[in-house]
């Protein structure tokens, strides 16, 4: 069964040939002629079976819900107080220049935030290029399954429902192409700096100056290795502290927190997004306010008291 359409509304139409409970893959074939929109999503120019990524955020509505969730205004509910981080420049009587990082408070409706499906793409086989797991179709998966079909219709205008063929799919390893590790070496701030350029590039202009304040802050603790996120992970930023068991996650362009995990890089580059931001499997979180950086230093030292004390 293919779809070819801008969008579907309905799954029913378009998957009544299935049963009740069946396995399936959303998917499509003889994925060569899209080679340029491979490249575009993520996937590396020649792809191997088992390459597997989250698609790039920049395709479209639903790419970018698909990677980075949205907030939905909750209009019958009162309005709150919410803060944004700013920076305050004034000059004084000498004509000196002074900034502070400073909490601005702003009126707002709740918001409610649905996290991304993180619905990634694999390579199934020479010409098949599917869903990364078969969805079962029942009517709790019916949302997840319609927001699939509209993903390969995003990128690719076309779709296919296909079987279940656990033979050909099982055994495939998993190769994630969702981060790039800089090369070992020391990165002061301003080599850095300019490998951060093309993400740094994109944030609000007035966001702009408070971002890389954090990014040089979190550089300046010379961390073991830098990792930059690719394709729909793009705009995240892992620091690896990996003599305290440490993994700072920063993001320049979504939420309004930075993520702290303790587990090993091995085990960390293998989540999905949907994981990465599922609180339960976060170590710490450390809120975007202007107390950001004395709680990171906090944390950093209750660390290293506890494996000083492991050691010990």
């Amino acid at each position: 069964m293919i779809i070819k359409k801008k969008r579907i509304r309905e799954i029913e139409a378009y998957l009544s040939f299935l049963k009740e409970g069946e396995k399936f893959y959303v998917g499509t074939k003889n994925y060569i002629q899209f080679q340029k929109k491979l490249v575009e999503i993520g996937f590396s120019k020649d792809v191997e079976i088992g390459e597997t990524v989250l698609p790039s955020f920049l395709m479209g509505p639903i790419s970018y819900f698909n990677s980075a969730g949205k907030y939905r205004k909750l209009k019958s509910k009162p309005m709150e107080t919410a803060y944004r981080v700013g920076e305050w420049h004034w000059k004084d009587w000498g004509g000196h220049d002074h900034y502070k990082l400073v909490d601005i408070p702003y009126k707002r409706y709740p918001r409610e935030f649905i996290k991304p499906p993180s619905i990634e793409l694999q390579i199934k086989s020479n010409d098949i290029i599917a869903s990364c797991s078969p969805f079962i179709y029942v009517k709790e998966e019916y949302e997840n399954i319609k927001h699939t079909i509209n993903l390969f219709l995003e990128i690719f205008g076309e779709c296919e429902i296909l079987k279940d063929n656990l033979d050909s799919y099982s055994h495939i390893p998993i190769k994630r192409l969702n981060w790039e590790v800089l090369p070992e070496g020391k990165y002061p701030w301003v080599k850095l700096n300019t490998q951060l350029l093309p993400v740094i590039s994109r944030v609000r202009e007035g966001n702009r100056s408070v971002v890389l304040g954090r990014l040089e802050i979190l550089s300046s603790r010379n961390p073991n290795f830098i990792a930059l996120g690719r394709s729909g992970f793009s705009g995240y930023i892992v620091y690896g502290f990996e003599n305290i068991n440490l993994f700072i996650l920063e993001s320049v362009y979504y939420g309004n927190a930075t993520y702290i995990f303790d587990k090993d890089w091995e085990e960390f580059s293998k989540l999905t997004k949907a994981e990465i931001l599922e609180e339960s499997l976060q170590f710490a979180r450390i809120i975007h306010t202007s107390g950001w950086e004395n709680e990171l230093r906090k944390i950093f030292n209750e660390q290293q008291a506890t494996l000083f004390n492991q050691s010990a």
